[in-house]
C-alpha cells in the first residue's frame, strides 16, 4: 500500500518537472520570436523586474515575461533565474516578484536551470 503512494508521488513530480521544462521552452521560443510585448521587444516593466531580481542573492542572470491585461496591470509572470539552486533563493525571488508586480505567488512561475533546482530527486 505504501509503495503505491510513493510511485504516484514520483509520477506527479515528473509531471511537475515536465511542465516546468515546457514553460521554459515556451518562454525561450517566445523570446527568440519576439513574443511578449506587442512591439516584439521586452517591456520596460520586464526589464526593470529583471534588473531588480538579478540583484537578489543567488539569483544570477534573470529573464522575465510578464502577462498584462489591457490596462497594463500584471496578471502573471514567468521568471527564469540562472543561479536558482535552493529553496531560500526561490523564496526570496518569489517575495520580491510578488511585491514588485502586486501578484499572488500562484500567479508567478519561477524556474531555475534544467539541471539545478527543481530537477529530479
Amino acid at each position: 500500500m505504501g509503495n503505491g503512494w510513493l510511485e504516484r508521488l514520483r509520477g506527479a513530480r515528473r509531471i511537475e518537472i515536465f511542465i516546468a521544462l515546457l514553460l521554459v521552452a515556451l518562454l525561450a521560443l517566445a523570446l527568440t520570436r519576439g513574443g511578449g510585448a506587442p512591439s516584439g521587444d521586452r517591456t520596460d516593466l520586464e526589464r526593470r523586474v529583471e534588473r531588480i531580481l538579478s540583484r537578489v542573492d543567488g539569483a544570477g542572470s534573470v529573464s522575465a515575461m510578464i502577462a498584462q491585461d489591457g490596462e497594463g496591470v500584471a496578471t502573471g509572470a514567468v521568471i527564469v533565474a540562472d543561479g536558482l539552486n535552493d529553496v531560500a533563493t526561490y523564496l526570496r525571488l518569489q517575495r520580491a516578484a510578488c511585491a514588485l508586480l502586486e501578484l499572488e505567488p500562484s500567479q508567478i512561475e519561477i524556474i531555475g536551470p534544467a539541471a539545478g533546482f527543481g530537477g529530479d530527486i
